[in-house]
């Protein structure tokens, strides 16, 4: 969640829609590197 919350904040996205998109995509624990991709993909959207 601390990791959602520092690229949300960062990329100016909500934490929800980037936990979300996580969640569609099944990534785990232990994949916080996966957050950082996915939130330049709301991005692009």
């Amino acid at each position: 969640l601390r990791h959602a919350e520092i690229a949300a904040a960062k990329y100016g996205l909500k934490t929800v829609d980037i936990l979300v998109e996580l969640g569609k995509r099944r990534m785990v624990g232990g994949q916080e590197d996966m957050i950082v991709d996915v939130a330049l993909d709301l991005l692009n959207r």
